[in-house]
């Protein structure tokens, strides 16, 4: 009697709670009929409040059959495990689909005997919905809709199989990618604001995606830069053309926000080898549409260059150039010193601020190594600024560290471009400000054949830094071709001989008279000698003897670390 009543308080317990539970339950005899549904059950259904018939099956239930949950109450019932949860979507009367996410387990005795089927079905409509939301979110533009580079990538990758079997097949198979970036998009940015450069983005996006066929692909890879993806084409002519008319489509004027903008696109294109698959080649791919790209525009802009493994050579390049646009963001450059020596003396007077690159993939880079990039790309402006500002910065600390009487220098590089740059003395005396560093400490180098370059101009450009307060060096002296009455003229304070006078000159004795005579020359001038490059005993007791002031070279020392730096100069 106690079992009997502690088994029926136990089915009691378990009724109720599957009568309570939220989940829609359905507990079936083995032959599919209804012994037990709870509310939840009949709301999912639309049964109101009386349910499923007795003794009716859910193998009756049309719906249920449409949804194709038959079979798995079948499998579970001829004793297979039924992997669950299984997602099955339902057409309903209204225009949305309802998907349920179902729950299928047996219940057997002792002897393996099936005795009931339970089913629970729960509404996954809105977690679906959120999960496609977030998925299209993953893959696809949020501004303008479009894919994104990562789901560009995937098609890219599916067309380039695709390609493939249509070559087997003799069929047309030509794949092309054009790279288009939008030329001086932030001009609209900056003036007219980044609100109103979205509603342009989208205009673009619009405009280009209505030319493109049903089967091709255009995506936004950010800011302004978009992709298209071409397939089944004959030949590079055609991918040429797409081109060109998005081109012209692109010359009618935009109207955002009350305002008439004109847009303008340098494309690169680039057609794929028959036969090529794989992430690889797909990633080279868009690297050799991203040279065509810039390739049209220093070519003049607003035009299509197609891609030629001419242009192979400056892929390098263009990442080294990409690098080091980010380069002084990323704290990557750092400033080496090297020590200058008092020839009557041998201290540390001063030393030469050089910038070297710690790439974080080619390892710590030298000045001939990227220098000459910066200055044809006119990045040297930024990173002869920041050099500038850092020589500062450490000379000032250098200067705390030792006695306030004793002589310490810090010479730094003005590039031909720093040079030419109108700002120039505007921006060197905010340094200055900025840095709390005493002009009187920081020397000037200007290449002999950047003054001379310059010309009458020169004078007027040197005599503002001088009023700065600032020491002028003539740097690489005996590389150009300056005269004795130009140098004269000249504000400057320091004549720096070239590594190639003093080279060799302790064994060669006209070159020793040379580089004497010049040294007498300056100092009849009132300037100060600094040669670089010295690296033997001999060159050293030759520029002693000669009355050389100061000098650098490995002889002493190489550029080092600031922390390098310090401990000589307390030393």
């Amino acid at each position: 009697m106690g079992i009997e009543k502690r088994g029926s308080s136990t089915e009691l317990h378990l009724r109720t709670t599957i009568e309570q539970s939220p989940l829609a339950t359905a507990i079936l005899d083995p032959d599919g009929r209804y012994l037990l549904v709870n509310a939840a059950w009949n709301a999912l259904w639309s049964r109101g409040e009386y349910g499923f018939p007795e003794s009716s099956s859910v193998f009756e239930n049309e719906r249920l059959r449409a949804m194709g949950l038959a079979p798995y109450i079948e499998e579970c019932r001829q004793n297979a495990a039924v992997t669950t949860p299984i997602l099955f979507c339902e057409a309903t009367p209204e225009t949305r689909a309802r998907w349920l996410q179902a729950f299928i387990y047996p219940v057997r005795d002792e002897t393996g005997t099936l005795l009931q089927v339970g089913l629970v079905f729960e509404d996954f409509t809105d977690r679906k919905a959120l999960e496609d939301e977030l998925a299209h979110q993953a893959f696809h533009d949020s501004l303008t809709g479009l894919p994104n580079r990562a789901l560009f990538l995937d098609r890219l990758g599916q067309g380039l199989s695709r390609a493939k079997r249509q070559a087997e097949r003799g069929e047309a198979c030509g794949l092309a990618l054009l790279y288009m970036d939008l030329d001086d998009f932030k001009r609209f940015n900056d003036s007219l604001g980044h609100a109103v450069g979205d509603q342009l983005l989208v205009g673009v996006a619009e405009r280009v995606a209505s030319r493109l066929r049903l089967g091709d692909t255009f995506a936004r890879f950010g800011g302004d830069e978009f992709a298209m993806l071409l397939e089944g084409l004959e030949d590079v002519v055609q991918a040429a053309g797409v081109a060109a008319r998005i081109k012209q489509d692109l010359s009618a004027p935009f109207q955002v926000d009350g305002h008439g903008a004109v847009v303008t696109t340098s494309i690169g294109v680039v057609v794929a080898a028959p036969g090529e698959t794989g992430e690889y080649y797909a990633e080279e791919l868009m690297r050799r549409a991203d040279i065509a790209m810039y390739r049209s525009k220093r070519q003049g802009k607003n035009r299509h260059e197609i891609f030629s493994f001419g242009m192979n050579h400056s892929l390098e390049r263009l990442g080294l150039e990409e690098d080091l646009r980010r380069a002084i963001e990323r704290g990557e450059l750092r400033v080496y010193y090297q020590p200058q020596i008092m020839m009557s003396t041998g201290e540390t007077v001063g030393f030469e601020a050089l910038v070297r690159w710690e790439h974080p993939e080619r390892g710590l880079l030298a000045p001939s190594e990227f220098i000459s990039l910066a200055e044809e790309t006119g990045m040297i402006i930024a990173l002869g600024q920041w050099v500038l500002a850092e020589a500062c910065r450490q000379v000032r600390i250098f200067r705390e560290q030792i006695p306030h009487e004793a002589p310490l220098r810090m010479s730094v590089n003005l590039s031909a471009r720093q040079f030419r740059y109108p700002e120039l003395v505007e921006e060197v005396a905010a340094i200055l400000s900025e840095t709390g560093t005493e002009p009187r400490d920081v020397v000037l180098e200007i290449t002999e054949s950047v003054m001379m370059e310059k010309g009458p101009d020169a004078r007027g450009i040197l005599r503002a830094l001088k009023g700065l307060g600032l020491t002028l060096a003539m740097d690489d002296f005996g590389t150009g071709y300056s005269s004795i009455t130009t140098l004269k003229s000249l504000p400057v304070d320091i004549l720096k001989l070239d590594r190639s006078m003093v080279e060799g000159m302790d064994g060669d004795p006209q070159n020793r008279a040379l580089v004497s005579a010049t040294i007498g020359f300056a100092h009849a001038l009132g300037l100060d000698v600094v040669v670089e490059g010295v690296e033997t005993a001999g060159e050293l007791d030759a520029l002693r003897s000669m009355g050389c002031d100061i000098a650098q070279g490995y002889y002493w020392y190489r550029p080092c670390s600031t922390e390098k730096a310090t401990e000589l100069l307390v030393s």
